[in-house]
């Protein structure tokens, strides 16, 4: 985990916002070019804020030193967006909905994830230190 940026870097920070513009584009390539929904600023705009959101708060468990929280967190965001393009492909109403429930779970179970083992490295760390 080399490639992980220490805690308090100012490189979370780009990191952040290259996130945020990936997970956007995803979302918004997933609802408007797989979907073929109709094109509207409105939703463009929700996508990017919680493209935003999930991105900055990954970011910061990041900045804060929960580096596995980061790693974990955006491998199941991928894995989300993954699982919601097969979900929603020429779906409407209730399949749509459905295959964005399925990216939410996926995200959490990641970011969960991500903290059970954070929380195992850390004792883990403190055993090997005394």
């Amino acid at each position: 985990m080399r490639w992980i940026p220490a805690a308090g870097s100012k490189r979370w920070w780009s990191i952040a916002l290259l996130s945020t513009l990936l997970t956007s584009g995803a979302l918004w390539l997933i609802r408007f070019g797989i979907n073929g929904q109709t094109l509207t600023s409105v939703h463009m705009l929700r996508f990017a804020l919680l493209g935003a959101v999930i991105s900055l708060v990954f970011s910061l468990a990041g900045w804060l030193g929960a580096r596995w929280i980061w790693l974990f967190s955006n491998a199941g965001l991928i894995a989300g967006l993954i699982a919601m393009s097969a979900y929603t492909a020429e779906q409407t109403g209730w399949e749509d909905l459905a295959g964005f429930l399925t990216f939410m779970l996926f995200t959490i179970c990641g970011f969960a994830a991500g903290s059970v083992v954070q929380i195992v490295a850390f004792f883990v760390s403190k055993a090997r230190s005394k």
